[in-house]
């Protein structure tokens, strides 16, 4: 199974629409939040897609039908938890989304709100941060992340905007 994993959109329509056309083949689309604008709009033009897509709410959405965090059974007994990440952001962070995941069951966190890549594995749990698609704040530029869930395990990677080809 593979999930396409985006987050910090922020109004970006065509970042959004060109990221999500491009993965046609990707089983699943996880954005983890500040996207609500321009993930309704591709929903409203695309209809028969909205199962395909789960969102979650970050500080910058406003509707409370977008819920704070998903739980997401994966195949091969892997479980992952989808949050936007700002409510997890003091004190040591990574521990926070550590404790959120045992809690939950699930061994893959997945958020997005400081918008920098990360893909890390801390006290067995793997925490993955796709980056910003509109707004990067680290070296690297707009991103989105794929996963690939296969029975020998979680297959990360991060992907460039910019090398995305145009639908």
């Amino acid at each position: 199974m593979q999930i396409l994993v985006i987050s910090d959109t922020h109004g970006r329509y065509d970042v959004l629409r060109r990221v999500l056309l491009s993965h046609r083949t990707a089983e699943l689309v996880i954005h983890c939040g500040d996207g609500e604008y321009e993930t309704e709009r591709f929903l409203s033009e695309h209809p028969e897609l909205r199962p395909w897509i789960l969102s979650v709410r970050g500080n910058c959405d406003h509707s409370t039908e977008i819920p704070l965090m998903r739980v997401i059974p994966l195949p091969y007994g892997h479980k992952a938890v989808a949050v936007h990440g700002h409510r997890y952001m003091y004190g040591d962070f990574q521990q926070n989304l550590v404790e959120l995941a045992r809690g939950q069951g699930a061994d893959l966190v997945l958020f997005g709100h400081l918008h920098t890549r990360i893909d890390r594995n801390v006290d067995g749990i793997r925490l993955f941060n796709p980056g910003s698609a509109s707004l990067p704040r680290d070296q690297f530029g707009a991103g989105f992340g794929l996963i690939d869930i296969l029975e020998s395990g979680i297959l990360t990677s991060h992907g460039d905007v910019s090398r995305t080809p145009f639908e």
